[in-house]
């Protein structure tokens, strides 16, 4: 469970100075997690203040479900990256939850660090034993969308955004600590903060937003990992992968998306759409840059070029010598102009996202954008030097058509006879996922046994079709491994209390589709019974937590 990395820019604190401890940690491995800008945030805010040290956890490498079953774990040792400090010797353990699949990551890491895993067996062993655990609690998307499937685990939620109320969560917690030591029984002082939800007593909560995007501080000495060295995982030998963003400086611009697309979660939760100005964003680039030597900016925003100023905040990077990458573009915004300037940033992929083949599926979702756009586009990009274009469709979508695979691959055909290189065009299909309080949450259709196939035959013919265009890179192996994960996502994206029970026994069975399988048969539990029920208005709409 060790790696080999050299990093700078950590922050190492004497315990002995400090009130509080806050293990932030990532149920995911250390490349994925320190690719997300919420972890360098957090940790940035965090230890900020002289009086909390903040110490860093992700999930090893090549783990077992359950740990308990991990020959490889060595069950109460998960040290911190920062001091080597126990995880269960923090005061409170903070878990960015960024996707469900993660999930079964965090009861891991729980069951890994000696930790029981449900709130309430936490609590009673204080009663009886006098045992004293840290105090659990989680943000982040998933938390935001739907805390409940998580409820009996986690102390409490952070709802929304977490820069309004953190401070004043801490304030209370070094108080709370100071007078009672156990955190854990004393949850209820915490509702009269707003943004924090508490299963346990099941208090009103509203989702908590930072208006003023210029007053969260984008964190200025960010962590970087040196993957030149040799990295060992627990099987040993094995260089490990970079991370997502490679050797960057990870630049927040904007936070939401203003087009109200009717499956993303960004837009919904993340309301209303706010950019950074113009001059706060040219001052971090500055004092990062008289701080240390930096080769390029990843922008951080669901829509960056939607940001008013986005052309003159590259132009500005350009004028200083150094790269930047971005995550997706709308298509409707690719204009000979942008890519020129995404040119001279020396942007080797333009990332876009048609999801459907036909127009009028598209405009349904919410995404009025015309395949003669998309089309438009392409051509621009295979005019440019950047040449290779990413594009991510969703199967499965609510009021889609029996031949939207052929219309897919159709779009694609006319794309590549643009003259597009062998494999310059990648494309990633993917279920669409429903997700709680959104527009689109009680479409569970195609996740209908009896309809399952109709999702299996559409990844089918993609890959048919698609795999007779030479410039087309199609990113499927597994379709019956897509699927299976699709449905866990699915119930844990739109579960209740019902589905949290159930997703101890998945861990403990392995975590794998077999042992969901498992837990449905022996708890009389039914997939098409919970998606009817949700399908027909009786979902978890948890009314303790106002999106």
């Amino acid at each position: 469970m060790e790696y080999l990395i050299e990093e700078q820019n950590i922050v190492k604190k004497d315990w002995r100075t400090i009130k509080l401890s806050f293990a932030l940690i990532y149920p995911n491995v250390y490349r994925i997690g320190m690719s997300s800008y919420s972890i360098h945030l957090i940790y940035s805010l965090l230890n900020s203040r002289e009086d909390i040290v903040c110490e860093r956890f992700f999930l090893p490498e090549n783990i077992r479900y359950p740990a308990s079953q991990d020959k490889n774990v060595n069950m109460g040792r998960i040290f911190s990256i920062e001091n080597r400090i126990l995880l269960k010797e923090f005061d409170i353990l903070g878990f960015s939850i960024q996707f469900e699949n993660d999930y079964r990551n965090l009861l891991w890491i729980l069951e890994a660090a000696g930790i029981p895993l449900r709130t309430k067996e936490r609590s009673e062993e204080f009663k009886e034993k006098g045992i004293i655990y840290p105090l659990i609690i989680a943000g982040g998307p998933c938390a935001t969308s739907n805390a409940m499937v998580l409820s009996e685990y986690i102390d409490l939620f952070f709802i929304g955004d977490i820069e309004p109320n953190l401070n004043e969560f801490l304030d209370l917690t070094i108080e709370i600590k100071e007078e009672f030591v156990n955190l854990n029984n004393n949850l209820e002082v915490f509702r009269k903060i707003n943004g924090i939800f508490i299963p346990l007593i099941k208090n009103n909560c509203k989702r908590t937003i930072l208006i003023n995007l210029d007053e969260s501080k984008t964190p200025l000495l960010q962590i970087k990992s040196i993957f030149d060295l040799p990295i060992t995982n627990r099987k040993g030998g094995k260089k490990q992968k970079g991370l997502a963003f490679g050797d960057t400086y990870l630049l927040e611009i904007n936070r939401g998306c203003p087009f109200n697309c009717k499956f993303c979660i960004s837009c919904h939760h993340n309301k209303p759409f706010r950019n950074k100005s113009f001059e706060d964003i040219i001052k971090t680039i500055d004092k990062a840059k008289e701080l240390q030597k930096i080769k390029k900016f990843t922008f951080i925003g669901s829509c960056v070029t939607s940001h008013p100023n986005f052309i003159e905040i590259c132009n500005y990077l350009l004028k200083n010598n150094i790269e930047f990458m971005i995550p997706s573009i709308r298509i409707d915004h690719i204009t000979k102009r942008l890519i020129g300037i995404l040119e001279k940033g020396n942007i080797k992929t333009i990332t876009i996202a048609p999801e459907t083949g036909f127009n009028n599926l598209r405009y349904s979702i919410g995404k009025k954008i015309s395949n003669e756009q998309i089309i438009e586009a392409a051509k621009i990009i295979r005019n440019s030097t950047i040449k290779n274009i990413k594009f991510y469709f969703l199967i499965g979508l609510p009021d889609e058509w029996e031949n939207e695979a052929d219309a897919i691959v159709e779009l694609m055909t006319v794309i590549s006879e643009l003259g597009f290189e062998k494999d310059s065009l990648k494309v990633n299909v993917n279920p669409f996922i429903p997700k709680l309080n959104t527009p689109f949450q009680i479409y569970t259709d195609y996740f209908f046994k009896a309809n399952l196939m109709s999702i299996k035959s559409k990844f089918e013919k993609i890959q048919n079709g698609i795999s007779k265009i030479p410039s087309v890179k199609l990113k499927i192996k597994n379709i019956k491994k897509i699927i299976n994960e699709a449905v866990i996502q699915t119930l844990f994206s739109l579960g209740d209390i019902e589905v949290s029970k159930l997703l101890l026994d998945y861990y403990h069975y392995g975590a794998t589709f077999g042992a969901l399988k498992r837990v449905v048969k022996e708890s009389k539990f039914s997939f098409d019974t919970y998606f009817e029920k949700i399908k027909e208005g009786y979902g978890p709409l948890p009314p303790s937590c106002s999106i």
